[in-house]
């Protein structure tokens, strides 16, 4: 039975007897296991099975259930060569491209590493056009923070998050002078707006709360690990939210003029976006969602292009955000 929400995966049958090598030589496998994981049927993954034993390969079976579980030995050597594609490449070098702000940190260095290893087993007429492949995708630059002296801290929250142990993480809040001890069980890495935020369940809050990396400075690792709760969804928290501050989701409306309608109706700003168009080639963005502060602020960056209309709260936050403009360019220019 395929997961809801997948997106089916296509293999060339070569390619996917490869990946099923490698996934029965790592770990014990149903049949139904490897139809989920490669989107195929039954039928067809006892095929594939037939043709790995035809070919002398060691498969075997476990008696685990009524079902069953099959494994080639672990660590088997005998396993084909992994082959990439120039355009199965040009793809790794658009995911690079786009984490340039990682720049001296563990993870674009493994990225590094893992480009290096393909690169020297690609074939000669790949490689000839490797030069090609690189300069297709150049960030542009912008404003970005610098994660190379949190390479230390990085490494550590690296360690805690894969083998889900508990930490403290040594943080210093915006305006206070020094830095707290938050015991912290770290679930996830967020990567929002080229800045990276660990999330998870504060015991000093007993809460769940969301820490900025560039303010932490140290991270000790408790030898005690944590079990994640089965209700945690990464997916789930960016959907309720329109950036990082949690908020209980309410109805906002926002109206946009004709001159940038382009724009708003090009993107999804939000999964519970609805547009509606007006007459006169304005729109209006409905979104279900919190953080009333993170979304006036984008509102004030669209400039006279864009109202919030509701809910009043936020209708009042603009407002205020303006007057003070307003009242802070007329002292600058008295």
């Amino acid at each position: 039975m395929r997961r809801k929400g997948r997106v089916p995966k296509t293999f060339s049958q070569a390619d996917r007897l490869a990946r099923m090598m490698r996934v029965l030589s790592s770990r014990s496998v149903t049949i139904s296991d490897l139809a989920d994981e490669f989107q195929v049927s039954r039928r067809q993954i006892r095929r594939n099975w037939s043709r790995i034993e035809e070919q002398g390969h060691p498969l075997s079976k476990e008696l685990d259930g009524a079902e069953g579980c099959w494994a080639l030995p672990l660590g088997y050597k005998g396993l084909p060569p992994i082959t990439i594609l120039s355009y199965e490449l040009l793809s790794l070098y658009l995911a690079k491209s786009q984490l340039q702000y990682l720049e001296g940190t563990p993870f674009l260095a493994d990225l590094d590493q893992i480009i290096q290893k393909v690169e020297a087993g690609l074939p000669a007429k790949t490689a000839n056009h490797l030069e090609r492949i690189v300069q297709v995708f150049h960030p542009l630059p912008r404003f970005k923070r610098g994660y190379a002296k949190q390479s230390p801290v990085l490494m550590h929250l690296r360690k805690a998050l894969l083998l889900q142990l508990k930490v403290v993480l040594h943080y210093r809040k915006p305006g206070f002078p020094r830095k707290q001890l938050y015991p912290v069980d770290p679930y996830s890495l967020l990567l929002y707006q080229n800045g990276l935020y660990v999330r998870g369940f504060s015991h000093g809050s007993n809460a769940m709360r969301t820490f900025a990396v560039e303010r932490i400075s140290q991270v000790e690792l408790l030898e005690e690990r944590f079990e994640m709760p089965s209700a945690f969804s990464s997916e789930d928290f960016g959907g309720r939210l329109f950036g990082l501050i949690e908020e209980a989701p309410q109805r906002v409306r926002i109206h946009f003029t004709r001159e940038v309608a382009y724009q708003i109706r090009e993107r999804q700003w939000h999964p519970t976006q609805k547009l509606t168009r007006q007459k006169n080639g304005s729109v209006i963005l409905t979104l279900d969602t919190g953080g009333l502060d993170e979304i006036a602020s984008w509102i004030l960056s669209w400039g006279p292009q864009a109202k919030a209309l509701e809910p009043p709260a936020l209708v009042k936050l603009v407002k205020r955000e303006l007057s003070k403009a307003i009242r802070r360019y007329g002292i600058l220019t008295s």
